[in-house]
């Protein structure tokens, strides 16, 4: 196993043409010395004197013609500049492109580049000792894309592999792999000292057909000098979607942490002897840490119709390590978002209680009729009645005062016709 493994690794350098040690020793040249080549075209320029070209409908590079206000590349010394472009090889020696030091790819546009025999898009960091004789961080990043426009990268080994920390700030970013490889295949890969930092943008990575270890994301790590380099892969933002290919065949029993097969994404770390031979292989590390304000979601499993939130899905702040929960699954999604706030719950205020209202005198309708004691009373005024007829019986009496409607009313006269009804029944009549 350990065998087959270092078979790989070593596969996996030589992609870059380039062993650990010669990799470091690239530290003392510096970038701008080195030119970039795209599509097979050697493009040597500054920030001052930028290089241009331009790309047809079939892939190829073209430098004449090529200008400021006329261009699909664009070369400064630091910043490549893909404008619509369209970039084709064959050629089993580069990658469509590539530079032997670090590089920043801005896209705008809709591009496209296709190795069909190689890599797609190739670089190399430039690393450097810091004060205690340490590789410094900050000189082991090799490539930085970014930008608001779209890249499709196709090789036949890897879409994009770098010797050095990948660094994805924004843009459309899709690496696939067309070819068959007896060793190593993935979409999008770092090796030697490279992690893969992803910040933002949307990312989505595939694998191609292998007999050992295909992977849609992939970081290659390992110990130079005692010091740890590589083999992490960090999501803080974006859209991230990577798949393994198919496997043929595995070539024999597995064993240990590091198994081969298909993985969407994988990271994996190998310790040296005396900075040379492999003698121990071992899981890197995935981890997601979302930027404030933001969450990330994150699915695995065996393809997308299948795929299952992990565990502690979704993510808030903090830096969360995930690699056990997604090593081993084929397909690998996350995704940024902005959770919605809950608006608190603010209590209904209650009513303010009516004041009472005040009561008004009772007063009498005039001309309404009311009855009081048998009797029956119209009103001659606000607060004075006249009876209008008497109750129907033997003795009547008719009060000075009568309470009709809540108010004491003055009895001030008999109606002519009051004791009509009364007139069989009636023998007595008291008054007042």
């Amino acid at each position: 196993m350990k065998k087959r493994l270092t078979a790989i690794f070593l596969c996996l350098c030589m992609l870059l043409t380039l062993l650990p040690a010669t990799a470091f020793a690239a530290g003392t040249q510096a970038s701008g010395d080195s030119p970039i080549t795209v599509g097979g075209i050697e493009l040597d320029g500054s920030a001052e004197t930028p290089a241009y070209a331009t790309t047809d409908t079939e892939g190829t590079v073209i430098t004449d013609g090529a200008s400021e206000t006329n261009y699909n590349v664009k070369w400064d010394g630091e910043t490549l500049t893909l404008r619509d472009a369209v970039i084709v090889t064959e050629s089993k020696n580069s990658a469509a492109i590539e530079r032997q030091a670090p590089f920043i790819l801005k896209l705008e546009g809709r591009n496209t580049v296709n190795n069909t025999v190689d890599v797609g898009i190739m670089a190399i960091c430039n690393p450097a000792d810091d004060a205690s004789g340490n590789i410094a961080p900050d000189t082991l990043d090799a490539l930085t894309i970014c930008g608001d426009g779209s890249l499709d990268v196709t090789g036949y080994m890897a879409g994009i592999a770098t010797g050095g920390n990948l660094i994805i700030k924004s843009g459309t970013v899709t690496a696939k792999v067309t070819g068959h490889s007896d060793n190593m295949s993935f979409g999008i890969g770092t090796l030697e000292s490279g992690n893969i930092y992803i910040e933002g943008g949307k990312v989505t990575a595939s694998g191609g057909g292998s007999s050992a270890l295909s992977a849609g994301l992939f970081s290659m790590g390992y110990e130079y000098n005692g010091q740890a380099l590589g083999g992490t892969i960090r999501i803080t933002g974006g859209e991230v979607t990577a798949v393994g290919g198919e496997i043929t065949e595995t070539g024999g029993e597995e064993s240990g942490p590091i198994s081969l097969g298909s993985f969407g994404i994988r990271a994996i770390f190998g310790n040296t002897d005396n900075n040379e031979d492999i003698t121990d292989i071992s899981n890197g590390t995935i981890s997601v840490s979302p930027v404030e304000g933001e969450a990330i979601e994150i699915q695995a499993g065996a393809d997308a119709d299948t795929a299952a939130a992990i565990p502690g899905s979704p993510f808030d702040s903090g830096d969360h390590d995930i690699t056990d929960a997604v090593s081993d699954k084929v397909y690998f999604h996350s995704k940024a978002f902005t959770p919605v706030k809950e608006e608190p719950q603010v209590p209904a205020e209650k009513p303010s209680p009516e004041a009472p209202s005040t009561p008004q005198p009772a007063t009498l309708t005039t001309g309404a009729t009311y009855t009081a004691g048998g009797n029956t009373y119209r009103a001659a005024s606000a607060n004075t009645v006249v009876v209008k007829t008497v109750a129907n019986k033997k003795t009547v009496k008719i009060p000075s005062t009568v309470t009709v409607n809540g108010v004491k009313a003055k009895v001030t006269a008999i109606d002519k016709n009051a004791f009509k009804k009364a007139k069989k029944k009636l023998t007595k009549v008291v008054i007042g």
